[in-house]
């Protein structure tokens, strides 16, 4: 190879090298952070709560021989189930596994954040959008729910199309959109029909041949489809295709969509306008409702303007804007919060366009940022001080979760029945087995009166010896509560043994004969 050639390839190398140190120390610190948050020092795991707590059970009880949607109940795709799957059978049932999970998860979402940041700002903003995002965000909730897995596949979509939308483009962005549905089943349909808008809202600026369009529409839906189906073949042959309708469709659309908004989203009160992060949540829902008719009203005046970014901008604002609406539809803090992330990168550049502040700014207010990761680390000492030792090995907790870990530890062995009505968090970090159809049974309309019945015949049927009861499922009587059969048959057949601080009651099977394990009735009783 000539002199000169040799020459350019080392100065392109060495350039790339230049331009790449920012996002490898970017991940760096993101990895150290969120370690940090996850692990006390020097490796002890925190246990985790959160929505996450479904899908590690559900883990769980796939690498016990369980089906999901048949053997036990879910109303999400399988996506999430099957990580955590993955994950334990890679590395074991430790709650280490789990943390981990959620740092890979973390990190991987940053990388997506600081690209499409890159393709709109300076290095410098988006270094500063991405640490935001970690650390005020995703750093915040430490839940990795469908949710995130599946904006995680919608925003790395968006990311291989910001440079272009040539088809092969758009064949991978159709795929992962498919992806996106295996994990959370409205976010990829939503994603996609706005990817379909963007494409013929450019289709309209550029004056492009109507074929062009028409073949580019094509792939992005079949490739959508074709992603999703083989993702989801297995599932349709086992569970079959009703079966999956009824639990992913039916049972969302009438018990989990038709609620009243109010019951998922707490009003502000004063003690937390007087904390800036309790109040992030509603800053984000109130910026996401301005920001995008502001970016895509600037789009509007800029579509003739070629140095405008109107692509990027336009299938951002659009992406972001139908997954607010999917949102709003069944609000609740958790979506809100993982669909916050084209509305802090879009907030960002509006900024930056608006005050056209000099770069430099961008790393005072990162360390800004850090200073409250550094508050936010500490709160994981003072609020986790407790560490024991369970069967998925030692974790720090807290005092009041410590106490009744402390007392099921004592009182069970790895491999028996117990069942949690409130809440499925103790079944992975105690081993222990969950011999319902159901992961949880509680005084609201999506507890079917169907699964209260399967719920008493499968206890007595295994004779299960301890059920943790929640003192508030007996606070506050409501119409959409169906529990009074579960507590008519608690009282003939159990006894309070137990009772914790929380008010939360330890209740014990009545007979001396405890029978690990029988035939359970079907769960085909629950349809």
């Amino acid at each position: 190879m000539p002199e000169d050639q040799l020459s350019e390839l080392s100065t392109n190398s060495t350039a790339r090298q230049t331009r790449d140190r920012p996002a490898v120390f970017l991940l760096l610190g993101a990895v150290v952070f969120l370690y940090l948050k996850l692990f006390t020092l020097p490796y002890t795991p925190v246990l985790l709560t959160g929505d996450q707590v479904y899908f590690w059970t559900d883990a769980q009880r796939m690498l016990d021989g369980q089906r999901i949607y048949q053997d036990f109940f879910q109303f999400t795709p399988p996506g999430t189930d099957l990580i955590f799957l993955a994950m334990f059978k890679l590395f074991g049932l430790n709650i280490w596994v789990t943390n981990l999970t959620v740092l890979l998860l973390g990190v991987a979402l940053c990388w997506v954040c600081f690209r499409l940041a890159r393709g709109i700002m300076h290095r410098s903003f988006a270094l500063f959008t991405t640490t935001f995002f970690l650390v005020a965000v995703y750093g915040k909730i430490l839940n990795a729910t469908h949710h995130w897995f599946s904006i995680l596949a919608i925003m790395a979509a968006v990311t291989i199309c910001f440079e272009s939308t040539a088809t092969l483009r758009v064949f991978a962005a159709g795929a992962l959109l498919g992806f996106a549905s295996f994990f959370s089943q409205t976010h990829g349909v939503v994603a996609l029909l706005a990817f379909s808008t963007f494409l013929l809202l450019q289709h309209s600026r550029n004056k492009t041949p109507w074929p062009d369009l028409l073949r580019r529409q094509a792939t992005l839906f079949f490739t959508f489809l074709l992603s999703l189906l083989s993702l989801s073949t297995w599932f349709l042959a086992t569970a079959g295709f009703q079966r999956l309708r009824y639990f992913q469709v039916t049972y969302v659309r009438q018990f989990m969509v038709e609620k009243v908004p109010g019951e998922f989203l707490e009003r502000p009160n004063s003690l937390v306008l007087h904390s800036p992060a309790a109040l992030l949540p509603y800053l984000i829902v109130a910026i996401a409702v301005a920001i995008y008719p502001a970016t895509l009203w600037q789009c509007w005046r800029n579509r003739r303007n070629p140095g405008f970014p109107w692509d990027q901008i336009v299938l951002l604002s659009l992406v972001g804007s139908f997954l607010m609406l999917e949102c709003a539809i069944h609000p609740n803090w958790t979506r809100f919060y993982a669909i916050s992330l084209p509305v802090i990168v879009l907030t960002v550049w509006m900024f930056i366009r608006a005050a056209k502040p000099i770069p430099s700014a961008a790393l005072l207010m990162s360390l800004i940022i850090v200073i409250f990761a550094l508050r936010q680390i500490k709160s994981v000492y003072i609020n986790q001080p407790i560490r024991i030792q369970l069967p998925a090995g030692e974790v720090a907790t807290t005092p009041a979760l410590d106490e009744m870990l402390s007392w099921l530890t004592q009182h069970t062995q790895p491999g028996d029945l117990f069942f949690r009505a409130s809440w499925p968090g103790f079944y992975v970090p105690l081993h222990l087995r969950n011999p319902l159809f159901v992961d949880e049974l509680v005084p609201r309309e999506e507890t079917r009166p169907q699964y209260v019945e399967l719920a008493i015949q499968q206890l007595d049927a295994n004779r299960v010896q301890y059920i943790l009861w929640a003192a508030n499922f007996d606070l506050h009587p409501s119409p959409h509560d169906h529990l009074n059969p579960l507590r008519e048959y608690l009282r003939a057949k159990y006894t309070p043994v137990q009772v914790f601080s929380d008010g939360d009651t330890i209740w014990q099977r009545n007979d001396s004969f405890f029978t690990p394990r029988s035939t359970n009735p079907s769960p085909q009783q629950a349809r």
